[in-house]
């Protein structure tokens, strides 16, 4: 199925977008974190590093998409590798998106919610690490592929009860109703990177499933 220098060339790609939404995720990481610290140059330096490289892995998808409409591989496997590139770059969009939140709106962290921001942070990046392991994998090595995209599920599961234990001690806490619905946007921004990272490994289970690459 990659034989021809074409398909080749998407391949190729794919890996380079692949390497872009992983540097994405790192900076949104860097940013979290130097905000949670107090230190707002740096998260802001890291957050516009966020922004430019999303930028980068939004050409690389377009540029995908370039490739597959100049004939790249049958119709009907085009239209499926395009929404697969599409989930994807979901990963980086909403990466930065949660530095957009936290950069432009500064939710005010008590001390007693840092660990947990962290933890939440934490989880929610070491999902990526068996997606990205699955990606490699994916025109290889099948059963790396599954064993991977399970473990993605586990961590996903966790990164879910970390933000459902930090969402109860903010609203179990005695901040005024305006600072725990803050609270719990930032905590929702940071946890829909997990979210993404687990629908792009279920629409490359399917993906894998149907064409058996």
């Amino acid at each position: 199925m990659f034989g021809r220098k074409k398909e080749k060339e998407v391949k190729k790609l794919i890996m380079m977008h692949l390497e872009k939404v992983s540097i994405v995720l790192n900076s949104m990481q860097d940013s979290v974190k130097f905000y949670l610290d107090g230190k707002i140059k740096e998260a802001k330096e890291s957050g516009y590093q966020t922004h430019l490289v999303e930028e980068e892995a939004d050409s690389l998808r377009r540029e995908i998409i370039e490739k597959l409409h100049k004939g790249a591989f049958l119709p009907a496997f085009r239209e499926d590798l395009i929404g697969f590139v599409a989930q994807q770059d979901k990963i980086a969009d909403r990466s930065e998106s949660c530095c957009d939140f936290f950069l432009t709106q500064r939710p005010e962290v008590p001390e007693e919610f840092i660990e947990k921001f962290n933890e939440l942070l934490q989880a929610t990046v070491k999902t990526f690490s068996p997606y990205k392991e699955a990606i490699v994998s994916m025109f290889e090595d099948y059963e790396v592929v599954k064993r991977n995209i399970k473990n993605v599920n586990t961590f996903e599961e966790e990164a879910d009860t970390v933000e459902w234990h930090l969402t109860r001690d903010i609203f179990s806490s005695k901040l005024d109703l305006a600072r725990k619905i803050h609270l719990r946007q930032f905590v929702f921004h940071i946890v829909e990177v997990s979210d993404v990272i687990e629908d792009a490994a279920d629409n490359l289970d399917i993906f894998i499933v149907k064409y058996q690459v």
